[in-house]
C-alpha cells in the first residue's frame, strides 16, 4: 500500500486527516514535528509516496521542510501536497518554484482531500 505522511503541529488537524484516510487503501504515518519526518525520510526508514504538510509550524516550517526534501535523491520528485490556512499567492509561488504538487487551503473539505490524495496516488475511485 502507499505511504502518506502528514505533517502538522496541530493534533486536531492530524486527528483530521486520519478520519479522511481511515478508509483509504494506504499506510498513513503523522508527524507533529517537520524535522523528525525530515530525519526519518533522510536516513531510509521511510519512503513516502505522497507526503501532506501545513505550512505554519514551529522551528521548521512547511517550505522550508519542502526544501529539505527537495535535496534528498528519494524525495526529489515525491508529490507534496500543503494542507494551511495561509492564501497568499506568494507563498503558493515559493512552493510551486520548490516543486509543490498543490495547495489546500483549511477548515478542508474532507472530500475534496480524499479525491486529492486518490488523484494524486492514482487510486482507484
Amino acid at each position: 500500500m502507499p505511504l502518506v505522511i502528514f505533517v502538522d503541529d496541530s493534533e486536531t488537524a492530524l486527528a483530521s486527516t486520519r478520519m479522511v484516510t481511515d478508509t483509504m487503501p494506504i499506510d498513513v504515518k503523522q508527524y507533529i514535528q517537520a524535522q523528525d519526518a525530515l530525519a526519518e525520510i533522510e536516513s531510509g526508514a521511510i519512503a513516502p509516496d505522497l507526503i501532506i504538510t501545513d505550512l505554519n509550524m514551529p522551528v521548521m516550517n512547511g517550505l522550508e521542510f519542502l526544501q529539505g526534501l527537495r535535496q534528498v535523491d528519494a524525495t526529489k520528485r515525491t508529490p507534496v501536497l500543503m494542507l494551511t490556512t495561509e492564501t497568499k499567492a506568494e507563498l503558493k509561488q515559493q512552493g510551486k518554484a520548490l516543486g509543490l504538487t498543490g495547495w489546500i487551503v483549511k477548515p478542508f473539505n474532507p472530500a475534496q482531500l480524499k479525491q486529492a490524495i486518490t488523484r494524486v496516488l492514482r487510486l482507484p475511485a
